[in-house]
């Protein structure tokens, strides 16, 4: 019995690269020293602001989708921030997607 065309199944293990992108707002006579503390925040970078509405810009690089929750809470929990919100996240899984190949003719 011919059950047609193998197929490859790809699984991911574990994400290689993470990156989210966030909106961070802050209080505007705050936002110099909210900016510090997110700079010296390992893993994130902040790359846009706006000091007439406390707005920042951030990207942040993580491990994990976990890793990135729990650190997107820290930031919402920080002195002076607002809110924290996540605009963008991706997942680059690169070499950890392992072809595995199923079906086909038995």
């Amino acid at each position: 019995m011919e059950r047609g065309t193998p197929y490859t199944i790809l699984t991911m293990t574990e994400a290689e690269w993470s990156v989210s992108g966030l909106c961070i707002t802050a209080r505007p006579e705050r936002l110099a020293a909210v900016e510090k503390m997110l700079n010296e925040r390992p893993g994130l970078e902040v790359h846009a602001r706006d000091p007439k509405s406390g707005r920042l810009i951030a990207v942040q690089e993580c491990d994990t989708v976990d890793e990135h929750q729990q650190r997107l809470r820290e930031l919402q929990a920080l002195p002076g921030v607002l809110t924290a919100d996540l605009v963008l996240h991706y997942q680059d899984p690169a070499d950890d997607i392992e072809p595995t190949t199923t079906g086909g003719s038995e």
